[in-house]
């Protein structure tokens, strides 16, 4: 049977931890080691910091963290209205 592929955490990235009673929730603060090998720190809602397996799973990935060039643009109404005009008289 093929391995499932694993997630490769980030700095940043926003997780859960499935624990036996309750779920936690909680962002990526190192990252170390790589590949089958790779050991994350989490930082949960609580302030506690936990090292957890990136093999375990009940470690889930729940939103990456947002890169500059992923941002969506912000885009200002008296702006474009300028561009606009100027785009008109030439």
């Amino acid at each position: 049977m093929p391995s499932k592929s694993r997630i490769e955490f980030q700095v940043g990235d926003e997780v859960m931890y499935a624990a036996a009673a309750s779920v936690r929730y909680g962002t990526i603060v190192r990252v170390i080691g790589a590949g089958t090998a790779q050991m994350v720190e989490v930082e949960f809602e609580d302030g506690k910091r936990e090292l957890k397996k990136a093999s375990d799973r009940a470690l889930r990935l729940l939103r990456r963290k947002m890169t500059e060039e992923a941002r969506p643009e912000i885009r200002d109404r008296e702006v474009e209205e300028v561009r606009r005009s100027e785009i008109r008289r030439r």
